[in-house]
């Protein structure tokens, strides 16, 4: 996915374990509503625990900084591809829009 940026579908990701459960969209809502009634369940100290840990964990990691990263990353992309191409995305067709030499 990184180097193809080839997106996956929902049933691709699930069975890959990139998410725990996938709902017609019909159902979305309703399952959405039932998780949040089950964690609203838990005690309220437990999940600011786990979710302390969790937090705690990624710092640790070095979460933070990983993302800013691939967010600076990200947008030194768009800008590349706005002085490559006039566009500020890459595709693999030309594009309608305006390119850099029209403008010139």
């Amino acid at each position: 996915m990184l180097f193809t940026a080839r997106s996956f579908s929902a049933e691709e990701a699930f069975a890959a374990g990139m998410v725990n459960r996938v709902v017609p969209v019909d159902e979305l809502d309703a399952q959405t509503m039932d998780l949040a009634r089950e964690i609203a369940q838990m005690d309220a100290w437990a999940l600011r625990q786990g979710k302390r840990a969790v937090n705690q964990t990624l710092d640790i990691m070095g979460q933070q900084a990983a993302l800013q990263s691939a967010f600076d990353m990200h947008w030194l992309g768009h800008a590349n591809s706005m002085l490559t191409t006039g566009y500020p995305l890459l595709t693999a067709a030309p594009l309608p829009a305006e390119s850099k030499k029209d403008r010139t």
